[in-house]
């Protein structure tokens, strides 16, 4: 009976300890998993674990790191470019032009290493509009030459995103300034959704650039005056040689009538 007690005294010893042991095991296996589990889902800790155990990284390989981090690809993202200012810090005011008999369009070209099919864009800041500047052309190759080897520089300064489009008419028909400018505002909105369209005669050249190749809540007319006629407009309600107009305006307005043939009157 005394042996029997003592038997199952040991036993029942015996069976807490393994009970004690097994839970202490239990608890341990958990907690290493669950160390291990979080360290394999988040890289970021993964990281420290691993650094921490290697011997201190100088500034730059530290910052090499952090730039590897912030991109999948270990590649650095451009950074953003913020809004051009509405008045651009580059503008001259009026200028003096003048006109060399000999230029030729290989010079014009030279002279505009940015311009890569008559785009351009600021470098520095995101333009305030997107500009196409349409002209219509015939036999005026001189008048042409002159007003793109001014006008580039110009929309430059005032910081704008523009495409210049040249709609040239062909034949010896006569000529149809309004169909031509119709055409071009389609076939320009086929390479770019713009806000503005500027409609401009090819020989008609800004002289100061504080008058800004850019559409408002109205369509704007860009020639008030010209030296030819004593910088007046040339007569009551002109509203020809250069105007603005944005998409919405123009399409309000259906566009230029394609009735009007030789100069004048579509305007």
């Amino acid at each position: 009976m005394g042996l029997s007690y003592a038997c199952l005294h040991v036993s029942y010893k015996l069976k807490l300890l393994i009970l004690f042991t097994a839970c202490i095991l239990l608890v341990g296996w958990a907690t290493s998993s669950y160390l291990v589990d979080a360290v394999h889902e988040t890289p970021q800790a993964k990281s420290v674990v691993v650094r921490f155990g290697k011997p201190t990284t100088s500034a730059k390989e530290q910052k090499e790191d952090l730039d590897r981090q912030a991109t999948p690809t270990g590649k650095k993202l451009p950074p953003t470019k913020s809004l051009c200012p509405a008045l651009s810090p580059y503008l001259r005011g009026p200028s003096k032009l003048t006109f060399k008999a000999s230029l030729t369009l290989e010079e014009v070209q030279k002279e505009n290493p940015q311009v890569a099919k008559g785009r351009h864009h600021p470098e520095d800041c995101l333009a305030q509009q997107r500009v196409a500047i349409l002209i219509p052309h015939r036999n005026r190759e001189r008048h042409l030459l002159y007003l793109l080897e001014h006008l580039h520089p110009f929309l430059q300064r005032q910081q704008l995103d523009y495409g210049i489009f040249v709609i040239h008419q062909a034949g010896d028909a006569k000529f149809n300034r309004a169909k031509l400018l119709n055409v071009g505002y389609l076939e320009a909105l086929k390479e770019e959704n713009w806000d503005c369209f500027i409609f401009h005669d090819v020989d008609l050249v800004p002289e100061n650039d504080y008058n800004t190749y850019t559409c408002d809540s109205q369509p704007k007319h860009l020639v008030v005056g010209r030296n030819s006629t004593g910088y007046r407009l040339r007569y009551q309600g002109y509203f020809g040689g250069v105007t603005a107009l944005t998409r919405e305006q123009f399409s309000k307005v259906n566009g230029f009538s394609n009735n009007y043939w030789g100069w004048g009157g579509e305007d």
